[in-house]
Formats: structure tokens, sequence, C-alpha cells
């Protein structure tokens, strides 16, 4: 596998103000300003990464950049010819483009949605410690910054460029009553990106922030409480990668699921499956 984890996302929100705030007071992600006169509003971070999200003004809401860490130069070379041999047009990174997401060499390309999708490596870890404002431990490492789930109609299409072209692994599906979910993974992590076949709209379902311990779980449901946070899903148990967890709507209208205990693979005994239901919970809220 030559993509090595999801390295981070770009968010677009109507109010980016109140993301932040929402980031810092129910997540428990440090926030930092951007710049005055830049496009970006704030950087997130959850880590020893400098930022893993970021957030810009738009309209709407939703993921608008996907970045993917690769090993090195190499991959980044090999990853592009796959790229060009699929009829993809691939564009290299700018040295400025490459200072503001602090790599030290990127390209990038339109992915499945339109979203600008990044190959990048060598990225300048932060050089203070982070430090959640509310104690939370994030689950990152090897596993990246978590998953991020896409709707559209397109899904086959989307599956088939992230499988075929980019080299993920389909980890497995799930057939629920609400829509069909394709799991894609690049390391450990059950997903690092999934696809739900929606015929009414296409754009974020959602990201997954992983924390620590269910105890984290549990403080972060409390605080949905605590500030007014309108939920999508109960807490529930999944089936698939075992995630204890739920899922919450965030202040740009898709969700942020917040998890613990995510199962990790073994590519040499994984067995894909189709799933119908969870173990437990994740009931749709109204």
């Amino acid at each position: 596998m030559t993509i090595q984890s999801l390295g981070y996302v770009g968010i677009g929100t109507p109010d980016p103000t109140a993301w932040a705030d929402y980031a810092r007071t129910v997540i428990g992600l440090a926030v930092e300003d951007g710049q005055p006169g830049e496009a970006v509003r704030h950087r997130l971070r959850m880590d020893q990464h400098p930022f893993r999200m970021w957030l810009t003004e738009a309209e709407t809401g939703g993921v608008t950049v996907i970045g993917w860490e690769v090993r090195n130069p190499a991959a980044i070379n090999e990853m592009t010819t796959r790229l060009k041999e699929s009829g993809v047009d691939v564009t290299a990174g700018t040295e400025e483009e490459c200072q503001d997401r602090q790599v030290t060499r990127m390209v990038h390309f339109d992915g499945p949605l339109g979203i600008r999708t990044e190959l990048f490596c060598g990225r300048r870890l932060a050089p203070s410690q982070f430090v959640s404002p509310l104690g939370v431990d994030f689950v990152t490492g090897e596993q990246g910054l978590g998953h991020v789930v896409m709707k559209t109609p397109r899904v086959q299409e989307a599956v088939d460029f992230y499988r075929d072209v980019l080299g993920f692994r389909l980890s497995d599906t799930a057939d629920y009553p609400w829509g069909t979910f394709y799991f894609l993974g690049c390391n450990p992590r059950h997903h690092s990106i999934a696809f739900i076949r929606s015929y009414k709209n296409e754009g974020t379902h959602h990201i997954l922030c992983e924390v620590s311990t269910p105890e984290e779980v549990g403080r972060a449901l409390d605080r949905t409480r605590e500030h007014d946070v309108r939920l999508m899903a109960t807490l529930g148990k999944h089936a698939n990668d075992g995630m204890f967890s739920f899922y919450m709507t965030s202040p740009a209208g898709f969700g942020i699921e917040i998890g613990a205990e995510g199962v990790q693979i073994d590519e040499t005994t994984w067995v894909s499956r189709t799933y119908t239901a969870d173990i437990w919970g994740h009931h749709p809220v109204p």
C-alpha cells in the first residue's frame, strides 16, 4: 500500500468561528487562528501534527480537501504515474502550497465528488506538544486522522477509483435501510474513507474523531447536552469496525462521529463481509 494514512482535511463552513468554538468546546481539538487576509480562518490540532483540519468560509458545509500521506517522494512519483495512466490530471503543489500544508512535497488532483485530493510526504511536526483544551486523547499515529464518509449517487465510480487507482482495500460493505456503505482502508484502521449511495444529494456525511477510551465517548456525549448540540444517531456499537460511538451534527450541517475501540485490521487474515445491522444502538435521531 503506497498511501499510508488520512493526513488532513479542509472543511468549508458558513460560520468558521462557530465551528472553531464547537471544535474546542465539544470535540476537544486545539484551535489556532489563521493570519489576517488568509483564506484559512482556523487550523485544528489533535496530535503532534501542525493541524489535522482547517476551516474556510463557504456557502455550504462539507469537506473541500482530502490529504493522503504517502511514504516518500518515490511513492508520490509512483502514484502520479498510476493516476496519469488512468487519465487523471495531476498537478504539482507549489512551494507556497507545500509551506501552507507544512509538507516537503505534494501533488493534487480532482477526486470523486470533485473534491481536491492531495498526496503528500515529509510532514513537518509541530514544535509544541499537543494539549487538548478538554484533556481528550485522540487515536491517530499510523492510523491517521480518522475517517471521512461521503454521500454520492455515483458510489461505484468512487469505490472503483479508490480501490483500483489509489490502491485501497475494500474492508467490507454495510447494507442498511437508510443506505449502502462501502468502507475502504489503507492501514490497520478499518476504514479511512467510505462512500454511501445517495440518490438525493452529494457531499459529506461525517468525519470520525476517535478517542482513546469509552469514557471519553461518554464525556463527549455529555458535552452535546451541555452545549445543545443535536445528535444524528444515538450511542451504539458497529458490527464491522467495532466502534463504540455516537454521531452529532456539526455547525456546518454534516456529522461528527466520536468513537473508541475501533478494530485494527490484519491484512493477512481479514475477510470482507456485508453487514445488515449494528450490534446495538446508532438509532437515527429525527
